[in-house]
Formats: structure tokens, sequence, C-alpha cells
């Protein structure tokens, strides 16, 4: 990790304590309370950390148990008939060539800046690929002037799509994301490598272990869009050689969490010891 990928409430807290956000204080206070715990549940597999890191978790904590995502249900179910999502989405996708689609969301809390979603706007026009984008309404009207016309044919804009299901298609290229964990584990899940803008809280952490711990996707250039660095970014992940080797490891990392997910995966054995803890 380095200092740029740590919450911003941690690297600007101040020394009195006055100064401190509500989320650097709660982070101090677990701190302090985790070692104490009986046991501390992972909503990840330990299979997609670095050894050196749950080694010296564990050395610190009475109990690390990995459980798995639980948000998902792994493997993951397969895709229902496109006739029956209602958003259209999957029904558009059938139409698009494989692994040659743009998705961008940036789940229910983040919302770029105005400057970003134009500067975002401007390289998914330029770049000719077809795209598929999770954007409020309210917020159709900060896009370029002419936008959604010029781009009818290539694009599909949806106030909100069945995320996992659209990761799970095979038309899906990359994940334009905020790096949040859910949206992670269901591009990890499926295979899909990510370009990552993160925000704030554990983003950026997250973002560089998509980057340089698992390699299946790259932090935006500059940490914030721009029409050329989104647009590097994209030719870097759908055209050039990187990209295809981005796109091998995340199929390498997605067939992990099916694995760790299986009855010989450590979480189905920490999940048990979890249950006997638990019990006792």
């Amino acid at each position: 990790m380095r200092v740029e990928d740590l919450p911003d409430d941690i690297i600007n807290c101040g020394e009195d304590e006055d100064d401190e956000t509500l989320f650097s204080k709660t982070l101090a206070s677990f701190g302090e309370v985790l070692p104490q715990a009986k046991a501390v549940v992972m909503n990840f597999f330990e299979e997609l950390d670095p050894p050196l890191f749950v080694e010296d978790m564990r050395s610190k904590l009475q109990n690390m148990l990995y459980v798995g995502f639980l948000t998902l249900s792994i493997p993951l179910p397969p895709l229902p008939p496109s006739e029956n999502d209602e958003t259209g989405c999957l029904s558009w996708l059938d139409k698009q060539k494989s692994t040659s689609v743009v998705y961008v969301s940036f789940g229910t809390t983040v919302t770029p800046p105005p400057h970003e979603l134009v500067a975002l706007a401007e390289a998914l026009e330029e770049s000719g690929f077809p795209f598929l984008w999770s954007l409020k309404d309210h917020l159709k009207g900060v896009l370029p002037e002419g936008f959604l016309e010029r781009t009818s044919d290539i694009g599909k804009i949806v106030p909100w799509v069945p995320q996992t299901q659209v990761l799970g298609h095979d038309s899906v290229g990359v994940f334009v994301t905020h790096c949040g964990c859910n949206s992670v584990f269901e591009s990890i899940s499926n295979g899909v490598p990510m370009i990552c803008r993160p925000f704030f809280g554990d983003h950026g952490m997250t973002g560089r272990m998509v980057e340089d711990i698992w390699e299946i996707g790259v932090k935006i250039e500059g940490g914030v869009f721009t029409k050329n660095g989104l647009l590097k970014s994209l030719n870097l992940i759908l055209v050039k050689e990187e990209g295809k080797k981005m796109r091998e490891n995340a199929q390498k990392v997605k067939k992990t969490v099916l694995d760790a997910a299986g009855p010989n995966g450590k979480a189905a054995q920490d999940l048990k010891a979890l249950v006997e803890i638990v019990s006792s």
C-alpha cells in the first residue's frame, strides 16, 4: 500500500483529537478492540490475500476467519433468459461482440463530480467502444450537449442495472468502477478486468490490490477521470497485449474464488470453526 491509497480521513487527520473524523476515530477504536475479539470474521477469501498479510494479521488477532463473499453465492447462478430482464440490458448485450463492452457504474452512493462525468462521456464517445452506463436520470443533464443522440447506436444508459448478471455476460470486456468491495467481488467472480477510480474509504486500497496484487486492472491515471486518461486505460485493457494478460489473470482469480468457495477451500473450514465458536 502507498500513502495515496489510504483514506483521506487518516492522512489528513490532525494531532488535535477535535480534528479527527468519525471514520478515523472508528478505525482507531477497531484497532484497540479487534485483538480482544474471540473471532474476527472476514468477508473475503484467504486465497486472495497476500500470505504475509494473513500471517501478520493472525499474529495480532485471537482468531481470523475467512468465510468468503457474504453478498454472493459462489458459483454464481446461470444468467436468466434475456427477455426476463426488464431493464433491457441483457438483450442489448446479446447484440454486442464478445468482451467488447465497457460497463460503467459507481454503485449506489458514489457520484463523480460533473467535470469527471463530462470527461468520461467524451472518452466513451471518442473510443467508439460499445458501452453500458448505469447513470441516474437526473445526471444526464450534465453530459455534453448531443452526447446521447451521437452515441445512441453504440451506447445504452439506464438508471439501474442487474450488475452481477451484466458482469456475467460474455460481451462485457471491462468494468469502470469506484472499487467498492461488493462491485469488485462481483467483477472478480465473473473474471472481468477493471478500471478503478477510487473515491473514499477502502476504495484506494482495493484499487491497489486490483492493479498490483491480482494484476486484473488499473487505477485511473492521476486518480481522477480525464478524457485522455480514460482513453489510455480503455485501449490498454481492450486492445493491447497487456489487457489480454489482465483478462487471463482475471480468469485465474475467478478460478481461485471458485476453488476457495468449494468444499476443499479454507472458507468452508473457517465457517465450521466460526459455528463452533458461536455454539460454544
